[in-house]
């Protein structure tokens, strides 16, 4: 379940994470009219809790919000944290729309089983209901690093603005790649949050201002990420994706099959970059056996072949039919001019917009997704030697 807390409070926020762990993410919102209708808009909630703080109580300034979120979403229960023992506080909170009044010191089980009473039915939220999320992962991880930077780069420009999230090990290049210092990592955010929001997060991450784009990589320095717990990690991607409205998350180095399989059941758009080699082929479909996808979210893959040669044997139609899939594209050779460009600090789809791998990384950006190939994905006959040996490896 998604549910929003207006809160200026962060203990409050942790209390609710803390007591509905593995039930609902939490998200916090500022408590101000204007961030709570924009968060309405952005997200399919199944909860809002209003904090009706201990200085002002129940006034008239929150009965408007109550309102205004209300006809935004009319179909989104909206509960108010206050003081159950003042009934006309209560009856104030029942008559502009609250759905009930629980206590605002309330903690632990208590806190869990007063919200959890209001999340009884399936979520309302889905795919459609949060940010645009793309994802881009790799059999071999490492090339698709500098994919995922010009893509997003691309991707925000078109959006307004947009997110990478970077997970490439040991750190990501995404810094270097746009000259935008990185200090605030997915460590960071999931140890804060109790108190993400947009207002942190704008101050926090790294901004690449000719594009837009924020940037949250998963290490910056080479250190120790494997204590991160994969469910904080959960949480925290549904959080910046009601934050955002375009999220491009790039695997890399990010191996748990259970938090694998989440981003691709998530993502709108997925991207499985590899080059012309037979063991990217055999990463890649052991990557895929890992998964475990199912055949709805085999549609939304797109090969993408990267340094694609013409002279080179195992062509992209073998590879795509290879693992299954119905969508691949060609990028071409651009090693120098990408090299060139990271060194430089200025994305090769801003530096050079009219090189040809610009101009391939446009047209996948703006499509969103390449055409699916004809018919069922089917082994070519040139490529039997591959698919012997895909099958006894």
């Amino acid at each position: 379940h998604r549910i929003s807390v207006a809160t200026s409070d962060t203990n409050i926020a942790a209390a609710l994470i803390a007591a509905l762990d593995g039930v609902a993410a939490v998200i916090r919102s500022a408590p101000d009219t204007a961030s709570l209708v924009e968060l309405c808009g952005k997200t399919e909630l199944d909860l809002i809790l209003l904090d009706a703080d201990p200085i002002s109580g129940f006034g008239t300034a929150l009965a408007d919000a109550m309102r205004s979120v209300i006809a935004t979403d009319p179909g989104v229960p909206v509960v108010v944290l206050g003081d159950e023992a003042d009934a006309r506080s209560v009856l104030r909170a029942i008559r502009a729309g609250a759905t009930d009044v629980i206590d605002r010191d309330a903690r632990g089980e208590v806190l869990g089983g007063q919200v959890g009473r209001h999340l009884t039915g399936t979520p309302r939220g889905n795919d459609a209901g949060s940010g645009a999320l793309t994802l881009v992962m790799s059999g071999q991880p490492g090339g698709e690093g500098l994919f995922a930077v010009n893509l997003a780069v691309l991707r925000a420009k078109a959006a307004g603005g947009a997110l990478l999230v970077d997970g490439a090990l040991p750190s990501s290049e995404a810094g270097a790649a746009l000259n935008v210092p990185l200090n605030y990592t997915i460590r960071d955010a999931v140890q804060d949050l109790a108190r993400l929001d947009r207002t942190l997060l704008s101050s926090a991450l790294g901004r690449h201002e000719p594009s837009g784009l924020h940037v949250l990589p998963l290490a910056v320095a080479g250190e120790e990420v494997h204590d991160i717990a994969t469910e904080s990690i959960a949480s925290m991607l549904l959080v910046l994706r009601a934050l955002f409205g375009e999220v491009v998350l790039n695997v890399g180095g990010i191996r748990h099959p259970g938090l694998l399989a989440e981003f691709v059941r998530a993502a709108g758009r997925i991207y499985l970059v590899a080059p012309q080699k037979f063991t990217a082929v055999k990463a890649c479909r052991d990557l895929l056996i890992q998964i475990g996808p199912s055949a709805p979210v085999l549609e939304r893959i797109t090969l993408v072949v990267e340094e694609h040669m013409p002279g080179i044997s195992l062509t992209d139609e073998q590879m795509r039919d290879a693992l299954g899939l119905r969508r691949s594209v060609r990028l071409p050779a651009a090693r120098v001019e990408l090299l060139n460009a990271l060194n430089a600090g200025r994305p090769l789809v801003l530096d050079q917009p009219r090189a040809a791998y610009s101009r391939a990384l446009q047209a996948l950006a703006a499509a969103g997704m390449a055409p699916a190939a004809s018919g069922p994905a089917r082994p070519a006959s040139r490529g039997a030697g591959l698919f012997r040996r895909l099958r006894t490896s």
